[in-house]
């Protein structure tokens, strides 16, 4: 059983941001490097969209389903922070899916047995998304995420120990635990 839920919450951030590390490698390398650094870096794109569409998205339940009820609970109703912590949550989902759905069609229409096609395969990859367009949408979807992790961290997170009793953390870690088992 997660014994503090805010110290697991805490520990959340620092795993996914190791896991998007390697996205960060292979975006600094993509504009730079033509077909052969996209092939390279197609791994960690395929890494990073998973864990945004798996472990980024169970991270923020777990948040937007158990730590922020208790919070607002504990403050008498939702208000600033848990709503721009909630709004963040919902772009970051679309920006994950913005970007999954980019690489997926990048990843359709810019391989080479599609490229080496006929002119219909050809027009299709010259309308298809591109290194450029993914890299639109990971950049600030990696700034978003890097300042919503920030504001929990050093806002969020600290009120949040002086707003919940050990009791109310208890059952938070406790719901959390069941939301996993149920996952």
């Amino acid at each position: 059983m997660t014994q503090d839920p805010i110290q697991r919450l805490l520990d959340e951030h620092v795993e996914l941001l190791a896991q998007l590390e390697p996205l960060r490698r292979a975006l600094h390398d993509l504009p730079a490097g033509g077909a052969e650094s996209l092939n390279a870096a197609l791994p960690a794109l395929r890494e990073a969209a998973h864990m945004m569409t798996t472990d980024l998205i169970a991270h923020a339940r777990r948040e937007d389903d158990i730590f922020f009820v208790a919070v607002e609970a504990a403050m008498g109703g939702a208000f600033g922070p848990t709503a721009v912590m909630r709004s963040e949550h919902a772009e970051i989902h679309a920006g994950a899916d913005r970007f999954e759905s980019t690489l997926r069609e990048l990843q359709d229409v810019q391989h080479p047995a599609i490229v080496e096609g006929g002119a219909r395969l050809h027009a299709m990859v010259q309308g298809g998304a591109g290194p450029g367009e993914l890299l639109a949408i990971a950049r600030p979807l990696l700034d978003l995420i890097d300042d919503h992790f920030a504001k929990e961290e050093q806002v969020l997170f600290p009120m949040s120990r002086t707003l919940l009793d050990a009791a109310s953390l208890r059952t938070i870690a406790e719901q959390m635990d069941r939301m996993d088992a149920c996952s």
